[in-house]
């Protein structure tokens, strides 16, 4: 679930959290549930690109499922996990430069890949250029609907304020223009499905105190670490900041086909 550019910062941020990536986003479970919303979408026949696969988790689950998933991810310490679980069909490679033949791939994934860091032009790009005419692309994104509540509201202008130019927005107002101007059509959602998880104020402030939002996937800079702190500030503020939040968000998969 990581990717992006040959940056070293991002891709050592990644390494970082590897050891604790995947408990840090639900585990098994969640991952079992992007599979199962992937797999009625795949051709069990063809195999399937993961881009961005990180530690393996969802394409360990397709290939419980009967999928035969290779995967490309920028770092090593995601792809140390990776290989434990797919073996050899892993590999070091920037998603934004994929190592894959042209035309070769009859469809491909990313689950929680474009809002950590790459440029989705990039991305597309590629995807386009290694899919074979009528392949497609299947995205679960990160932020696509952001939850309403009261931490959700503080969480989100402080995003807002660190990326005012919604370069790590990863739902189809942003990627469906820019998916398009790469040859990728976009064919709307499938597989909707609901997510709800209780967290506290305090506990989200301690989540993203020193500027690891995302669990660590997003390295604030230093001279925006101000903004982080007031909003950690304001989630204590908030009425009761020790009772969890019964939060609700819906897990999505984007569908993009390329033309042909």
């Amino acid at each position: 679930m990581s990717g992006g550019g040959p940056t070293p910062g991002r891709t050592a941020a990644f390494d970082a959290i590897a050891p604790t990536y995947d408990a840090s986003r639900g585990g098994t479970a969640r991952a079992a549930g992007f599979a199962g919303q992937l797999a009625p979408l795949l051709d069990p026949a063809e195999p399937v690109l993961d881009i961005g696969v990180g530690t393996g988790i969802v394409a360990a689950e397709l290939t419980a499922r009967g999928h035969r998933v290779y995967g490309v991810d920028l770092s090593p310490g995601m792809l140390a996990h990776a290989r434990e679980r797919l073996g050899p069909r892993v590999a070091v490679g920037d998603a934004g430069r994929l190592p894959v033949r042209t035309a070769s791939v009859a469809q491909a994934v990313s689950t929680w890949l474009l809002h950590a860091g790459p440029d989705p032009r990039a991305v597309f790009r590629e995807v386009a250029r290694v899919l074979r005419p009528g392949g497609r692309y299947l995205v679960i994104p990160a932020r696509g609907m952001r939850p309403t509540d009261d931490i959700g509201r503080i969480v989100g202008e402080l995003e807002d304020r660190l990326d005012p130019s919604g370069t790590r927005q990863d739902g189809p107002a942003l990627l469906a223009p820019l998916a398009s101007a790469h040859g990728l059509a976009y064919e709307g959602t499938a597989s909707e499905r609901p997510t709800v998880f209780r967290v506290s104020p305090t506990d989200m402030a301690r989540a993203i105190e020193g500027g690891r939002l995302f669990t660590g996937a997003w390295q604030v800079a230093d001279a925006d670490l101000p903004l982080v702190t007031h909003a950690c500030a304001r989630l204590r503020a908030l009425p009761d900041p020790e009772l969890p939040r019964v939060r609700e968000m819906a897990d999505f998969v984007m569908v993009f086909r390329r033309a042909g």
